[in-house]
């Protein structure tokens, strides 16, 4: 038995927990000082922890908001046929369970390498069934994904209120794919939503960012609470750090984590 190697091993071992300790008790002592600062403006606290943000692209918050339910379009007859007659482009259309409207495009639409939301305008206004109320959200592969607003707030990553346009190899929009919510109404009285700068502090306290982050990116939408025959909707924040969303309640703080759809409490 090799002693000297067997020993070797043991100090690097000792040296890495030891390196390990010392991040954790960094991050605990950061932890703690976040925590005993609850006296002091989330301004100060995130310029200690150099959590850094544009002061003028911040939402100014001092509004109230409030649940939403809504329920999912059930497309007509009617609507179908106005679609496969569209003022730029005819359409074939089907229909699945009522509310999963799927299109094929006669003459499709050419798009430049470049994609600009500007490039739909003409076809949401004129051949999209509500075209008007999606707003842009990501171009990804193949497929280029809007979501629906209500009130100018889009509805986040919701399956529900989707339209979806599908690219072929040349650059062509061949279809897409649309979903809608109609009967959106009010519930409950409006509360007093979590400020900007309280919901960035609340996602380092529950180690979701760390110190020396860069916030680019900070709206106020919607996000499904619970989807059965109708969906309840929560006042959202969508907050970018570091190049990744995160989604916080407006109203009680949690956290949302769309992969798993689980949701971390404070």
């Amino acid at each position: 038995m090799d002693w000297s190697k067997i020993k070797t091993i043991f100090i690097i071992a000792f040296l890495l927990l030891d390196v390990y300790l010392i991040y954790e008790y960094v991050k605990i002592k950061e932890y703690q000082r976040a925590d005993d600062s609850t006296t002091e403006p989330p301004t100060q606290t995130l310029s200690r922890l150099d959590i850094k943000y544009d002061k003028e692209k911040l939402p100014v918050n001092n509004q109230k908001d409030q649940y939403l339910s809504a329920k999912s379009k059930k497309f007509t007859d009617d609507e179908i046929k106005k679609l496969e007659k569209g003022l730029l482009s005819g359409q074939e259309i089907i229909v699945r369970d009522s509310i999963y409207l799927q299109a094929v495009l006669v003459e499709p639409i050419s798009i430049k390498e470049e994609f600009s939301p500007d490039d739909l305008t003409d076809f949401l206004l004129n051949s999209v069934l509500n075209g008007a109320e999606y707003h842009f959200w990501e171009k990804k592969g193949n497929t280029i994904k809007y979501y629906q607003q209500h009130s100018g707030k889009t509805l986040y990553r919701n399956p529900k209120a989707e339209l979806t346009f599908n690219v072929n190899e040349e650059n062509k929009i061949v279809s897409y794919n649309q979903t809608y919510l109609e009967n959106i109404k009010e519930m409950d009285e409006e509360e007093l939503i979590i400020q900007p700068l309280e919901v960035i502090l609340n996602l380092f306290k529950n180690n979701f960012i760390e110190s020396n982050s860069y916030v680019s990116f900070v709206e106020l939408g919607y996000y499904t609470q619970l989807d059965t025959s109708a969906q309840l909707l929560a006042p959202t924040w969508k907050v970018t750090v570091n190049e990744e969303d995160f989604y916080v309640n407006a109203l009680d703080g949690q956290v949302i984590q769309p992969e798993t759809e689980e949701m971390k409490v404070e």
